[in-house]
């Protein structure tokens, strides 16, 4: 039926591409309702009931339920609606969001993160409805607003407001699925049991001002953050080591006989590089908090020093690294830098899922349908965030899992850059995936 239906799984992906819901970080931003009302209309005409949720004028966020004949569990598919800014349009190939079709790809902003899903759960729910299958329990589909400015007008307002409609047994959503081949020819799918947690820190550099002609009657606080960039660089080779996450426990698999350890890890991931770029990348994120300059601020005139100064990094935590961890790896970073003081914004706090379970056994065996033959599913964590870290304290099992084909580009270089694109096949990979999936999960014959 998924193949049958390519036609029209790509017509439904370049529909909701060329709504441009563009988050700027604006509370007027994005105006996902658009894409809402589009939903609303296709999933009206399959007969499937769905709501939307407005936590603002023009910020929706859309709901369908799929409810079975019986008891059962809830399956949640979840997505979201809001794109992040194209910048420079120029420097694309193709209109950001024409939709256009070119070498088996559908170029656009959003077309991998993360209108995929809504496309691909969209049709999941569409074909399971029309081939009449009989389940227990209910499939959902939940397409937030505003996951790219961290959710307070999506999932985080969904959680608070609306948490019987947000809740579910299990759920799938964006940030794991990539697939990495064996040392041995075997097939690896990562699957994502959680995620780093982010925090925004704000660093202000006190001095004094002074004309640009008189140096040496300033305090000029841009020496002061030229000190505190060169530790924070240094700080990311002096990190606390973490290797809990499993997927440290499988690195023989890649071909890295030696054990992990605090001592080698670095070495290891430079060896691993070579032949798994992007998994030694990734693994690398997964071992230690990171601490990312990314916005400075400083003088209103190019020759007068500035008495301030002010510095933004971007710190993405592991699951055990609360705000107190964070302040004291930061109180010592600044130790002895006169005139330096921080604040903090916790933008998302960092959560895992059980890395075992029947839900991750059936994660496995949907994939294996599609693709006919055996994987391992090896779990990891996102190191960025997702919506899904709001949903779990609602006791939601939640795993990251969008899997690319065994022969895809896992680099992904277009997502949240230039040249976004899907490719066609992904899509119907994907789509097969969580249909697959829903069959396991809800009907007695599948289970």
């Amino acid at each position: 039926m998924v193949d049958d239906a390519t036609d029209e799984l790509v017509g439904l992906q370049q529909e909701v591409v060329r709504i441009a819901s563009v988050n700027t970080g604006a509370a007027d931003s994005a105006n996902e309702i658009e894409l809402c009302r589009v939903l609303e209309r296709r999933f009206a005409a399959e007969g499937i009931e769905s709501t939307t949720l407005e936590s603002a004028p023009g910020r929706g966020n859309f709901i369908a339920s799929l409810p079975g004949a019986g008891p059962g569990p809830r399956l949640m598919f979840m997505t979201h609606l809001d794109v992040v800014p194209v910048e420079d349009q120029t420097k694309w190939d193709y209109p950001p969001f024409g939709a256009e079709i070119h070498d088996g790809k559908i170029y656009g902003r959003g077309s991998d993160d993360n209108k995929c899903t809504v496309t691909s759960g969209t049709m999941a729910m569409f074909l399971l409805k029309r081939a009449g299958i009989a389940f227990d329990g209910e499939l959902r589909f939940l397409a937030a607003a505003d996951e790219e400015s961290g959710g307070n007008y999506g999932i985080k307002w969904l959680a608070e407001h609306h948490p019987d409609q947000t809740r579910a047994d299990y759920a799938i959503n964006e940030g794991g699925g990539t697939p990495v081949q064996t040392i041995d020819g075997g097939q690896v799918y990562l699957v994502s049991i959680g995620e780093k947690g982010r925090i925004e820190a704000t660093f202000t550099l006190s001095g004094a001002g002074a004309h640009g002609a008189r140096p040496w009657d300033a305090d000029n606080p841009l020496y002061k953050m030229a000190q505190l960039l060169q530790r924070l660089r240094s700080y990311q080779d002096a990190a606390e080591i973490d290797l809990r996450v499993p997927v440290f426990d499988q690195l023989a698999l890649f071909g890295i006989d030696d054990q992990p350890t605090a001592q080698n890890i670095d070495g290891l991931l430079n060896e691993l590089e070579a032949s798994h770029r992007s998994l030694a990348r990734g693994l690398k994120g997964m071992s230690r908090m990171s601490i990312s300059p990314t916005m400075t601020a400083a003088g209103s005139k190019s020759n007068s020093i500035p008495g301030e100064a002010t510095l933004i990094c971007d710190i993405r935590t592991l699951p055990h690294q609360d705000e107190q961890y964070v302040r004291r790896e930061l109180d010592r970073i600044i130790n002895g830098i006169d005139g330096v003081s921080y604040e903090l914004d916790v933008w998302a706090l960092s959560n895992a899922s059980p890395a075992d379970g029947p839900f991750v056994e059936l994660l496995k065996q949907a994939t294996e349908t599609v693709l006919d033959r055996h994987i391992l599913m090896v779990p990891s964590i996102t190191t960025g965030f997702t919506d899904s870290r709001c949903v779990r304290p609602l006791g939601t099992a939640v795993y990251g899992f969008q899997p690319l084909t065994p022969d895809s580009d896992t680099e992904r270089a277009g997502v949240h850059g230039v040249n976004e694109a899907m490719e066609i096949t992904n899509l119907v990979f994907r789509t097969k995936m969580q249909l697959a999936l829903a069959y396991l999960t809800l009907t007695s014959s599948g289970a």
